[in-house]
């Protein structure tokens, strides 16, 4: 069965998806600005992970540790053991000194714990990358969440690969290219290729054809990057299933939701 029949979401209400947390405020792709997204009334965490040179699963956007931790150079040229001992905090303030980055399974024991979608888009070098999403998708599957993790990329042969893999995960990709004109035929044969439940779009680019070419297809849409109050208003005027954003009370405002009240929640040992 195709992951775009009778596809579950595809929604009234667009889902308000963290972009690695609640960035805005917290370091990203830390367990900390994880848990304030699910503490603010996030429906889901957008993160990305790539491989460290020992095989570990990191949660790391860029491909060096240099801009997020008081470390230097490629993730994939350091073990766990390095990664973990980096301060992954301080550099958006005080408060968040000794930070870790998280791994791929803590991230899902914390995230999808928490009741919430969780989609994790596949980083590092167009080498490092198939094996990087074959290595997700069995985590995922063998942890019986093919069906409540969504795995994302901008490299489509490396989400071909975990499909050959583990057969049918959720994917959402990115529509390619990234930026630029957004042709309808050419978004949904993207979707059509890697059956994927979602495409995720750049806002600006999206139009009404191509969100109603998608959906006629069974895929739904999930627009970024939300920053303000004007791309939430586009997005729920083309009908999108999903806004990522890293603003988590930006984009329920501009969803008409209320973010939760305070209620702390206890920082995981470390």
């Amino acid at each position: 069965m195709s992951r775009r029949d009778d596809n579950p979401w595809r929604r009234s209400k667009p889902l308000a998806v963290a972009h690695r947390g609640q960035r805005a405020t917290f370091p990203e792709q830390t367990l900390e600005a994880y848990m304030e997204a699910i503490r603010l009334g996030a429906d889901g965490i957008e993160t990305d992970v790539q491989r460290t040179r020992d095989g570990r699963l990191a949660m790391l956007h860029d491909l060096t540790v240099d801009r997020t931790t008081n470390g230097h150079g490629p993730i994939a040229a350091l073990d766990w053991a390095d990664v973990r001992a980096l301060d992954a905090g301080s550099w958006r303030g005080e408060r968040f000194s000794g930070a870790q980055i998280p791994s791929l399974e803590e991230t899902i024991e914390l995230v999808v714990g928490a009741g919430l979608l969780l989609c994790v888009e596949i980083k590092g070098t167009p080498e490092a990358a198939p094996r990087t999403a074959v290595e997700v998708a069995r985590l995922i599957r063998d942890r019986g969440l093919l069906d409540q993790v969504f795995i994302s990329s901008f490299d489509h042969g490396a989400l071909a690969a975990a499909r050959d893999e583990v057969g049918s995960p959720l994917l959402a990709p990115e529509r390619l290219p990234e930026a630029g004109p957004s042709d309808p035929d050419l978004a949904v044969a993207q979707a059509a290729a890697l059956d994927a439940a979602v495409l995720q779009h750049r806002w600006e680019d999206l139009t009404a054809d191509v969100v109603q070419a998608l959906h006629a297809t069974g895929s739904a849409v999930w627009s970024w990057p939300i920053d303000t109050l004007a791309s939430i208003r586009r997005s729920v005027e083309l009908a999108c299933d999903g806004v990522i954003g890293d603003d988590v009370p930006l984009v329920l405002q501009g969803l008409c939701r209320r973010a939760q009240a305070d209620s702390p929640i206890q920082t995981p040992g470390r």
